[in-house]
């Protein structure tokens, strides 16, 4: 279904991996949009999105939501409170309670920009290397084959991607 590929293209673009585990989800890892994300937002990109003359430019609001959620139940949306790094938490603490002034404010939001997009690079950097290893370990599991079963990673000249939670 066409909108189901738009929701994991932008997912594929703006979104990271759970970072905890989901047992309830074995066979699905989630994907967690950044909490500024609302659905509405990604409704809108979709249309905006869309050709004048299509057909689906008269898709409403809410059956987008429940198509969305009957096609790609592992795509979802962040709550505010687990999207947050420590230098994220400590700007946005900044912002509410502490910048008295306006300059202040002004300074602080500055900052916390510079950093949104130092952590913006840093997420298309991890996505590239997951991607890259995802396509290596199909071309071992392509490619290589032993008897009893698949190639280990250490037996081939591949890349793999590991992560530390």
């Amino acid at each position: 279904m066409f909108i189901a590929t738009a929701v994991k293209i932008y997912a594929e673009i703006y979104g990271l991996p759970s970072p905890g585990r989901n047992v309830n989800l074995i066979t699905q890892s989630l994907t967690l949009l950044p909490a500024e994300t609302s659905y509405k937002s990604v409704y809108r990109n979709f249309i905006a999105g869309l050709e004048n003359d299509s057909t689906l430019k008269l898709l409403k609001y809410d059956a987008f939501r429940k198509l969305w959620h009957q096609l790609t139940p592992y795509i979802q949306i962040m709550s505010p409170r687990t999207d947050l790094c420590d230098t994220c938490q400590h700007f946005r603490n900044g912002l509410q309670y502490n910048a008295r002034k306006e300059e202040e404010a002004r300074d602080l939001l500055k900052k916390f920009k510079e950093h949104l997009v130092k952590a913006k690079l840093e997420r298309n950097y991890y996505n590239k290397n997951t991607k890259l290893a995802e396509l290596q370990r199909k071309l071992v599991d392509d490619n290589y084959v032993v008897a009893g079963g698949k190639a280990d990673y250490c037996s081939v000249d591949a890349t793999a991607h590991y992560s530390y939670d």
